[in-house]
């Protein structure tokens, strides 16, 4: 039994230093907080991370929105590497729903969304596992009026019912985060995890890419860190 717990919680550290890679340094709703983040807000795992509060669904700012990324969205996946002190990679997660209008108010449903797996390695062993969100983020995005460029929240974005869980697979098997807000995840989970996972998917400041019109790609913002490229479709 001893043995055992050992390698759960060894396994379960490792997961929290895998996932930090493919989190970046997105702020993080603090544990206890409205879960309402400042667009460009930026904390420590469990720490404060400024968040004010604005009008119900996150849409306070001014906003608006390409014409290509108005309608609704689903993802076929999102796509990443990992890098820095783990070298690995992670896939999945189709099924989210986006849907964007043309004064920039957005909502992101992962109530379909279909887990992400993950393999890397680190510190010479083998980890995997997969990790889902669940509940809706709502906010307001500011882009240009061109088929490219930079996706970037405005106002505070409402995270208060997003959801995350997470299994690890091997070395061991063991839920570490179920249903979790992800408030609570990144406060109290910050010892097992590291606070890592992505705290602020989709509605945060990226890189966009409409120009098919039929697609859409979200991705890490040129010199930024790589959170991994969220892939959808016109609905």
């Amino acid at each position: 039994m001893r043995s055992t717990a050992k390698v759960t919680i060894v396994a379960m550290t490792a997961l929290g230093v895998g996932l930090a890679g493919c989190s970046g340094n997105a702020g993080t709703p603090s544990a206890g907080s409205s879960g309402k983040t400042s667009a460009g807000a930026s904390a420590a795992p469990g720490g404060s991370s400024g968040a004010t509060s604005g009008a119900p669904g996150g849409t306070s700012g001014t906003g608006a929105a390409a014409p290509c990324l108005v309608g609704t969205w689903k993802a076929t996946g999102l796509d990443g590497k990992l890098s820095g002190p783990v070298t690995g990679t992670f896939t999945g997660g189709g099924g989210t729903t986006l849907t964007v209008d043309s004064a920039g108010k957005a909502t992101v449903d992962f109530g379909s969304m279909k887990p992400v797996t993950f393999a890397f390695t680190v510190s010479g062993g083998d980890v995997k596992g997969s990790f889902g969100y669940g509940g809706k983020v709502n906010g307001t995005v500011k882009t240009p009026s061109a088929a490219t460029g930079t996706w970037e929240p405005v106002g505070t974005v409402d995270f208060s019912t997003l959801t995350v869980t997470v299994d690890l697979t091997s070395p061991a098997a063991v839920r570490v985060a179920d249903k979790a807000s992800i408030a609570d995840f990144a406060g109290t989970g910050t010892a097992d995890t590291g606070g890592a996972v992505d705290a602020q998917p989709v509605l945060k400041k990226s890189s966009y890419d409409c120009s098919g019109g039929t697609t859409l790609k979200l991705g890490p913002p040129q010199g930024g860190p790589d959170t991994g490229t969220w892939t959808f479709t016109k609905a």
